[in-house]
């Protein structure tokens, strides 16, 4: 009974004292006011996970060639490995390009 004594004493206080102090602004954390911009945003933000992502995947891949040895199992590998990293960057780089196109038709500046 008295801790519910207390924090409606401390919650009084907190509405009496002005209502400013319970007031929140919410921010938007991503920052787009709109859908094309909110698709451009998300595109730019797989692009830049993905093209991290691929970097490893190509040191990766060199490591590979590197300890092969000259075992062609292991070339063959590292060169699948290489292509796959190279595909997925072209595939979120064409990704990217189309999200601009639809931005910019969205948005009429085309």
């Amino acid at each position: 009974m008295k801790t519910f004594l207390i924090f409606s004493l401390v919650f009084a206080i907190m509405f009496m004292v002005g209502g400013k102090a319970l007031a929140v602004e919410l921010v938007n954390p991503i920052g787009a006011g709109d859908i094309p911009t909110l698709i451009d945003k998300i595109a730019t933000w797989l692009l830049e996970i993905g093209a991290t992502i691929s970097t490893i995947i190509i040191l990766w891949s060199a490591l590979i060639f590197m300890t092969s040895g000259g075992n062609k199992d292991k070339v063959t590998q590292a060169r699948k490995t290489l292509w796959y990293a190279i595909i997925g960057i072209v595939i979120l780089l064409v990704a990217k390009g189309i999200t601009s196109i639809i931005k910019g038709f969205l948005s009429g500046s085309f």
